[in-house]
């Protein structure tokens, strides 16, 4: 019975360190201890990364990271197929916020600064409102409302930059209050107006801006707000424009 005993434990360690081997081969040569020390390392980084996955994400630093590079390369960027509001919250759902107008602005004006029709334009912060003006006299002939040549690009430019936006957009045609003369196709700067607004706007669409923006015309009815100071010839001048109007709010 003491031989047999004595065989069975010299059996059993050959077998440890037969074992010892073979994790010592699986594992990078150490001893078998190391499997252990393995598997214990290898729990420690999946609850680091759970913890990393449940953290708050920095929604505002995303978004403008994700704006910055949909707008210089013309496309979606996201991982996703819409791109994340300010804030993920009921709140923010409720309200459908768009993207910071405080940063679209300088953002825009590089985009802008590169085409030599849109670097003409002024954009600039109206109240709670982005408004991108192009001049009316760069975009069309006089008493005429199809786009010139040079317009249409400058357009469908812009078009790029504005369809990675989530935010609503209106296009809104505006006109000197000088009276419709020469029996031309429209009888009044309402009418003008609205057919350079519509004109702008079916240009964006066809160029790649998603989503069919509301389309105004005021004719002459802001003519008060224009620069009062300035001689009238330039306030007529910068009357005739068409207004991209930029909300803070997501388009429905």
């Amino acid at each position: 019975m003491t031989v047999e005993l004595s065989h069975v434990r010299t059996m059993v360690r050959r077998g440890e360190r037969k074992l010892g081997r073979r994790a010592g081969r699986k594992y990078g040569g150490g001893a078998s201890w190391m499997v252990t020390l393995v598997d214990l390392v290898s729990l420690m980084l999946a609850f680091f990364v759970l913890r990393f996955a449940m953290t708050t994400v920095d929604t505002p630093s995303f978004e403008n990271a994700a704006g910055a590079m949909a707008l210089v390369l013309g496309r979606e960027v996201s991982a996703v197929k819409e791109t994340p509001p300010v804030e993920l919250s009921v709140s923010a759902e409720r309200t459908r916020r768009g993207f910071s107008l405080g940063y679209l602005e300088p953002v825009l004006e590089a985009k802008m600064a590169a085409d030599p029709v849109l670097s003409q334009a002024m954009i600039a912060r109206a109240g709670d409102q982005l408004v991108i003006a192009l001049p009316a006299d760069l975009l069309f002939a006089v008493g005429a409302a199809e786009l010139t040549r040079d317009a249409r690009s400058a357009v469908g430019i812009l078009s790029t930059a504005l369809a990675t936006l989530p935010n609503r957009i209106d296009v809104v045609g505006h006109a000197d209050p000088q009276p419709m003369t020469g029996g031309g196709r429209y009888a009044s700067n309402w009418e003008i107006s609205l057919a350079r607004a519509d004109a702008v706007a079916t240009r964006l669409m066809q160029t790649g801006y998603p989503r069919q923006p509301t389309v105004e015309g005021r004719g002459a009815s802001r003519f008060s707000d224009v620069a009062p100071t300035l001689e009238m010839a330039r306030r007529y001048a910068l009357a005739r424009r068409v207004d991209v109007v930029i909300f803070p709010e997501r388009a429905p």
